[in-house]
């Protein structure tokens, strides 16, 4: 009897300390949600938790960061009264880990809701839509225009995705070929289908687009059916003001202009440029651009102006040949007008030295004879419009987009406006004459793009590697990772 009784005493406290085991361990998960970061407005910060991406955010040519994620982010925190602390990750689930653990008030990242993702985090409502394309070589074979054409070939695409689900519903035997991975891995699964090592990737439409300035033998096959929602990720539990307070600040933003404008300000100029375009480019830059590559610097340094900006504006102006000139008796290498040269003090404008300083002082003066309400990068596209149509016709579309109700501070409201000039009847009323508005804006598009690619080719960096005259897109990119199929 007395062994029994040992017994199930033993039993007894084998069951307490089990029972011990689990209180500990739900009371250890309940502390995860009910202790929480502080709220923004108690900490001062907003934490948010993202990764590198060309679409999203990520390091420009000048080392900062910039994107679309990282604009909106800034201004959520701006209209809140705090500061951003960003926490970077590299894939996918690491956000919504942190999320779940507590360790970030949200996630920005181009993020669309999937039931692993459910598990972890909540979602916002969506307040972008993006779609995912089909990546090929376009000198490989005649380009696919259906899923079903895709058997057998060796592909990419992000795992527990909309495409991943669409794409599944071919026979295994005809997807054997293909490879699962992180979305995190999307830019590599590019180089390698850029590259011959793989026959199509699935990335997203936008992504695609930027990364057609580098990897110029990629084209878009066909995009697939079906929007993907774009939308900011939260902890499942706790804060719900801060969920709210963003639900409207996105709300507004959409009403407003402001997600339209964020879009416009990353994304409106990349299909600008074609194929041709961008290997026009490439090629000028290894013949024409050694020559005056040193000039450039030197503008650049003395105007404060990337030279990169300048060198892509005389490659839209000349194709940097020294000698252009045009029916209207605009030449050189920046394409000067008479008037402009006197005023620059230029005695030859067909001295590269002469044209290039010159054209860099005169785009100077026009930015800095902007208001202060003109900020960031729409600064210099403002003052390449002017330097295109003239400060007066400046003055008059930035007018006319006030009275379209658009934003004439920002680039993405006076590219709509800026045609408008050349109406008859608008015209008549201009002060400075008529005005080819749509001109401009053409230039400022290709100007961007040219320097997009510029600012690859010609990155100098601390993620720069290779030397100048070898093209590199590393700065608008995470560091290296092999696009591998480990996720979830």
């Amino acid at each position: 009897m007395s062994e029994m009784r040992g017994r199930a005493g033993f039993a007894g406290l084998l069951r307490a300390a089990f029972v011990m085991l689990l209180l500990a361990a739900a009371l250890s998960g309940c502390g995860r949600h009910d202790q929480p970061l502080p709220p923004p407005n108690k900490s001062g910060e907003l934490v948010v938790v993202s990764r590198l991406s060309p679409t999203t955010v990520y390091r420009d040519a000048a080392g900062e960061l910039a994107g679309p994620d990282y604009d909106l982010v800034s201004a959520f925190a701006a209209e809140l009264g705090v500061k951003v602390r960003w926490v970077w990750v590299d894939r996918e689930r690491q956000m919504y880990e942190r999320l779940d653990r507590g360790e970030a008030h949200l996630a920005a990242a181009a993020l669309s809701p999937s039931e692993p993702a459910l598990a972890l985090a909540r979602f916002g409502e969506p307040f972008f839509w993006r779609h995912q394309a089909v990546a090929m070589r376009d000198a490989d074979r005649q380009l696919p225009y259906r899923p079903q054409q895709l058997a057998g070939l060796r592909g990419w695409l992000a795992a527990d995705s909309a495409a991943e689900r669409l794409l599944g519903r071919l026979p295994p035997t005809e997807r054997a070929g293909w490879t699962h991975g992180d979305g995190a891995g999307a830019v590599d699964a590019l180089h390698a289908v850029s590259e011959g090592r793989l026959d199509f990737a699935v990335v997203d439409s936008l992504l695609l687009s930027r990364l057609r300035h580098w990897l110029i033998d990629l084209d878009q096959a066909f995009e697939l059916p079906g929007p993907r929602p774009v939308a900011w990720a939260f902890p499942r539990f706790g804060n719900e003001p801060l969920y709210r307070e963003a639900a409207d600040f996105l709300r507004r933003a959409r009403v407003d202009g402001s997600l339209a404008a964020i879009h416009e300000r990353h994304f409106g100029h990349l299909r600008r440029l074609d194929t041709l375009d961008i290997g026009q480019l490439l090629q000028h830059r290894e013949s024409r651009l050694p020559r005056y590559r040193d000039l450039f610097r030197q503008a650049g340094q003395l105007t404060g102006i990337d030279w990169r900006w300048l060198a892509a504006l005389a490659y839209q102006e000349s194709k940097w040949d020294p000698l252009a000139t045009s029916w209207t008796n605009v030449r050189g290498i920046m394409m000067l007008t008479e008037g402009t040269a006197q005023t620059m003090g230029v005695s030859n404008r067909l001295d590269p030295r002469q044209s290039i300083f010159a054209g860099a002082r005169y785009l100077a003066q026009i930015r800095d004879s902007l208001p202060a309400t003109v900020t960031g990068d729409d600064r210099i596209m403002l003052a390449l419009a002017a330097y295109n149509l003239g400060e007066g016709h400046l003055r008059a579309g930035r007018r006319m987009a006030e009275a379209m109700k658009l934003d004439g501070t920002t680039w993405s409201g006076l590219k709509r406006a800026l045609p408008e000039l050349a109406r008859p009847e608008v015209a008549a009323r201009l002060v400075s004459g008529p005005a080819r508005g749509g001109e401009a804006v053409v230039l400022v598009e290709n100007v961007r793009g040219y320097y997009e690619v510029l600012a690859a080719a010609e990155h100098e960096g601390p993620a720069y590697r290779g030397g100048i005259g070898r093209l590199s897109a590393e700065f608008l990119r995470a560091r290296p990772r092999a696009a591998d199929p480990i996720i979830w």
